[in-house]
């Protein structure tokens, strides 16, 4: 079967990819008392304590910076729950995979679904903030499916590659956590790019996910993106897909074997 089959194949089963990326959420939240109200309290405390720490140490404090801050911890926060669940997504399948025939590009592709889900959430939380800080949305905010649209594909592209390394090499678990916090600081959440020393910079021209959050910085306040700032963007993203999705293709066949 060549890969324009199985791709029609996911897009027979996207019923089934839904209901699994569901399944997915509510045994995320299960055992919690607060259940699904934690897909919008987890990025709103993060807000909260970000925006009541930076808030007070920026100097001069710039003019809507809450939503500077809520706009990026989205993405940031949606990258961290969409990646982490693609790492996991074959070993928590195993029992799946080794009773079942099924095409394995099904379960990095329900670890995207599900953070398409849970973006849902977090853009009311987005809307939301708005009256609370006398924000007006602009017209320019309706480029923001384009920068989603690169987002979910950066991690479907980093769910093939983790979700094999995950099999082959558990510590990589703890490795990407890791790597997840040193993100947070480098990425431009709560600093911008022109307070950036040349160290971040160096960082942000190599850090996919920063460009993605520079993107819907610039949307969110009223500016248009250059073509050369989509274009590099994409072709990061477009690279990470392409290298994840070989390097499945190379090892999906043994890989049960491994579990």
């Amino acid at each position: 079967m060549d890969s324009n089959s199985k791709l029609f194949s996911l897009w027979t089963k996207r019923t089934l990819i839904f209901h699994l990326s569901i399944m997915e959420i509510k045994m995320r939240y299960k055992e919690s008392f607060l259940s699904f109200l934690w897909i919008g309290l987890e990025p709103l405390f993060m807000f909260i304590i970000l925006y009541v720490v930076f808030s007070n140490i920026r100097e001069p404090r710039e003019e809507n910076f809450a939503i500077y801050l809520i706009s990026g911890i989205i993405f940031y926060h949606l990258f961290t729950k969409g990646t982490m669940t693609g790492l996991t997504s074959i070993k928590n399948n195993q029992g799946i995979l080794k009773s079942l025939a099924i095409n394995k590009n099904i379960f990095p592709v329900i670890a995207v679904t599900t953070t398409a889900l849970l973006l849902t959430v977090e853009v009311g939380i987005f809307f939301g903030i708005m009256p609370f800080v006398s924000f007006i949305p602009s017209w320019t905010l309706i480029m923001m499916p384009l920068v989603i649209i690169l987002l979910l594909g950066l991690i479907l592209g980093l769910s093939y590659l983790l979700s094999i390394l995950y099999v082959k090499i558990p510590d990589i678990q703890p490795i990407w956590t890791i790597l997840m916090y040193a993100l947070l600081f480098v990425s431009p959440i709560f600093w911008s790019i022109d307070q950036a020393n040349d160290i971040l910079l160096t960082i942000q021209q190599i850090n996919p996910l920063g460009q993605i959050i520079e993107l819907s910085h610039k949307i969110v306040f009223n500016e248009i993106p250059d073509i050369e700032e989509w274009l590099k963007t994409a072709l990061m993203v477009s690279a990470i897909l392409v290298i994840g999705y070989i390097f499945f293709k190379k090892f999906e066949k043994t890989i049960v074997e491994e579990l």
